[in-house]
């Protein structure tokens, strides 16, 4: 009897244990589209919302006209990347993700070039410490730019990456979204301003049982 008992149970283990193994049991590391279905969905910012945002914040930029004025100087015209505030619950976000893209596509256009002497993204030191060189007598002193020729930035794009948290008991949500103005550093006006399209995550607590 106590046999029959003893190899019942163990029958009722073993696939019990099967199923333990195989939760267990990662997969090996597989390359997917970023893009594409596979791509995880997490409560805060995805690579997805990141790429539509860049492009949507450009395409509103492009549209609105302003970089086609003559009012900011001949084309193209010369901008700096100015504070990129981070208001969400994230702290590593890939701003660079970001920005990076709308200074490609907005250099892409011919409308814009951005200064990378100063600023807070993309910035290149190479233009400044060249000017080092005009002492060193391992190079040609005259290839040296001479002093005042950088570039000082009529426009600067200014971002800020909000965050808003709302939830019940049994649900939560997450929304982000960017916002984008351009000043003219000549006067300080705020010459076009927008927010990215909105993305929101919700989700829903686990509850007890079945």
């Amino acid at each position: 009897m106590k046999n029959s008992i003893r190899s019942a149970q163990l029958a009722c283990l073993i696939p019990l244990l099967a199923l333990a193994l195989a939760a267990g049991c990662g997969s090996a590391p597989k390359r997917i589209d970023p893009l594409g279905e596979e791509a995880v969905t997490s409560m805060g910012v995805d690579y997805r919302e990141l790429i539509e945002w860049s492009e949507v914040l450009t395409g509103r930029m492009l549209e609105s006209g302003f970089l086609r004025s003559e009012e900011f100087g001949p084309k193209p015209l010369k901008m700096v990347v100015s504070d990129i505030e981070n208001k969400t619950d994230l702290s590593q976000f890939p701003n660079e993700m970001v920005i990076g893209r709308m200074r490609s596509n907005l250099l892409k256009s011919g409308l814009v070039r951005f200064v990378s002497t100063y600023g807070s993204d993309g910035i290149d030191e190479m233009t400044r410490d060249t000017q080092f060189l005009k002492d060193d007598p391992l190079f040609d002193s005259s290839q040296v730019p001479e002093l005042g020729q950088a570039t000082v930035a009529s426009l600067s794009l200014r971002t800020q990456i909000l965050w808003a948290r709302s939830g019940t008991s049994k649900k939560s949500q997450n929304t982000y979204e960017v916002r984008m103005f351009v000043t003219d550093v000549r006067n300080g006006e705020v010459v076009w301003e927008d927010f990215s399209t909105p993305v929101a995550k919700r989700q829903v607590k686990a509850g007890i049982g079945w």
